[in-house]
């Protein structure tokens, strides 16, 4: 049965009018609301004459536990096992979810007290998907609040680096990447809606994998900003990435962004484990250097890192070719626009897939939906911050700057596209930065994403990858001793079979390098 909608007097239609932007006098205000009374009063009824599948599937024995780790990377600890008859692909393997991937019957918290005591009734699709391949789900991540930002830090505190004690294991998936440093897993899930896995894997030593947008299914997984949102795999090495995305990427019909990608002329799926077990000769790599960003804003020790591993592949007999990243420091204003109204029209619909589409879970997004409306008192002043932005971008000048942004964006994969011709992969540091240290990361004021003074902030080379939809993944840099640096490889637009391929061949060549 239906909930029963009060019936609207003038009085509310002026409030409603006014909320979506246009003018009802008092006088035509009685009217109207015998109007909307009139048409809510069957149709509603009819609604729901019509049956649907809502209901809550058994989820099997899943057991869980409060996290006891000393990094502070899990949200959760628990033990969810492959489905039955499952296959053999990642059998034997433990996966930790970043905490805003559903995994039915566990708490998930989304790293914000909003969200205490929630818990999904239904697996997110990658969920179900790993499970299906023979995984174990072991771990939910820790994370920043909702994904928003690269701080390093939750409601339950600043996530620690396992690789280097003095130093945060970065964000948004953070927890991610520390819990497979840590081997508390042997790979991860996180999201990246601007550089959100790959920062975190440069600063713990390991591969961080942003597939083609739309290849990897949305569905279950709390927004950050649906058209700038990516799932993918963090590991310890380009086969175990490879691996993961092989069980996780396809078509789903129940998410719009994913059945969309299918439709692209590019669209290919598959073939990642092969590329890696037979990886192109060094000698045959066209790889593009980007020109921009070696002699400003970057930490000393990262630009000469990067340097050397760039000579070290010249050397190996990869062909190198300068490439100018079209719009590379206008890119962060494009991704930031998107990004702060499409999180705040998520929180004004409270989680409804309002215009986007797709298939949700009714219990699931009031869980959602109420938590959101009657605890966002406790969401940080961040983030707060970024929904407010958002809000304010939304309501002004009519929305232009959320559509210009929108053309931007298609002018950046398009120049993006055409730089890559020619070329395998172009490579770039993946943080201009080093790993914040923890005594630093305490100050919750710091500026990671540049967004007061002239710096570029820590995304100034993954936020491009989100923007155009095409694949980028970060490697190790390892041809000199000392904190960890990372190296980001962008790819063509659902090519992840010739980047991994690439990638492998690149960790070859540069431990080589070091270990001749």
């Amino acid at each position: 049965m239906r909930d029963l909608l009060r019936r609207v007097s003038g009085e509310d239609v002026r409030r409603l009018a006014d909320l979506y932007r246009f003018d009802v006098s008092r006088d035509e205000s009685t009217a109207l609301a015998s109007a909307v009374n009139d048409r809510l009063d069957d149709e509603l009824d009819r609604l729901y004459e019509i049956p649907v599948d809502d209901s809550v599937a058994n989820p099997g024995e899943r057991t869980w536990r409060e996290p006891t780790d000393p990094y502070n990377a899990l949200s959760v600890a628990c033990h969810v096992p492959p489905t039955p008859g499952h296959g053999e692909l990642l059998a034997d393997t433990t996966l930790g979810l970043k905490d805003l991937i559903a995994v039915a019957g566990v708490p998930m918290q989304c790293g914000s007290a909003v969200m205490q005591g929630f818990v999904p009734s239904g697996d997110a699709t990658v969920t179900a998907r790993l499970r299906a391949a023979g995984a174990t789900i072991t771990a939910k991540t820790n994370l920043d609040e909702f994904a928003g930002g690269g701080r390093g830090r939750s409601f339950r505190g600043l996530v620690r680096n396992p690789v280097d004690a003095e130093r945060i294991a970065g964000g948004s998936s953070g927890g991610s990447a520390a819990a497979v440093a840590a081997d508390i897993v042997d790979a991860a899930l996180g999201t990246d809606t601007g550089g959100s896995i790959r920062k975190p894997a440069a600063f713990c030593e390991l591969v961080g994998l942003k597939p083609t947008y739309g290849l990897v299914p949305l569905t279950g997984v709390v927004e950050n900003t649906y058209t700038l949102d990516h799932v993918g795999p963090i590991a310890s090495t380009v086969e175990d990435a490879a691996t993961v995305l092989e069980a996780i990427a396809g078509t789903d019909s129940a998410d719009p962004a994913s059945m969309a990608a299918a439709g692209d002329e590019q669209y290919q799926t598959g073939g990642y484990r092969d590329a890696v077990r037979s990886p192109p000769p060094v000698s045959d790599l066209r790889l593009g250097v980007a020109t921009q960003g070696l002699d400003d804003d970057i930490d000393e020790t990262v630009a000469a890192r990067h340097r050397h591993a760039l000579d070290e592949l010249e050397d190996a007999g990869a062909t190198l070719t300068e490439v100018a990243l079209p719009f590379l420091d206008q890119v962060k204003h494009v991704k930031n626009v998107l990004s702060y109204v499409e999180l705040a029209a998520y929180w004004r619909d409270g989680g409804a897939a309002v215009r986007r589409g797709g298939v949700q879970n009714t219990a699931d997004h009031l869980g959602f939906a109420r938590r959101a409306r009657t605890a966002n008192g406790e969401l940080n002043e961040f983030y707060r911050g970024r929904l407010l932005t958002g809000a304010r971008l939304a309501t002004a000048h009519d929305g232009r700057h959320y559509v210009r942004a929108l053309a931007a964006r298609e002018t950046v994969r398009e120049e993006l596209g055409a730089r890559l011709d020619g070329v395998d992969a172009v490579l770039t540091p993946t943080v201009p930065r080093l790993a914040p240290l923890v005594e630093d990361a305490r100050d919750s004021g710091v500026d990671y994403d540049g967004v007061e003074g002239a710096q570029y902030g820590f995304g100034r080379y993954t936020k491009i990858a989100n923007v155009s939809g095409a694949p980028a993944l970060t490697l190790p840099n390892r041809v000199d001793a000392g904190p960890a640096v990372g190296l980001q490889l962008l790819g063509s637009r659902f090519d992840e079979a010739t980047l991994l391929g690439v990638a492998r061949s690149v960790v070859e060549a540069l431990s080589t390098a070091r270990n001749p």
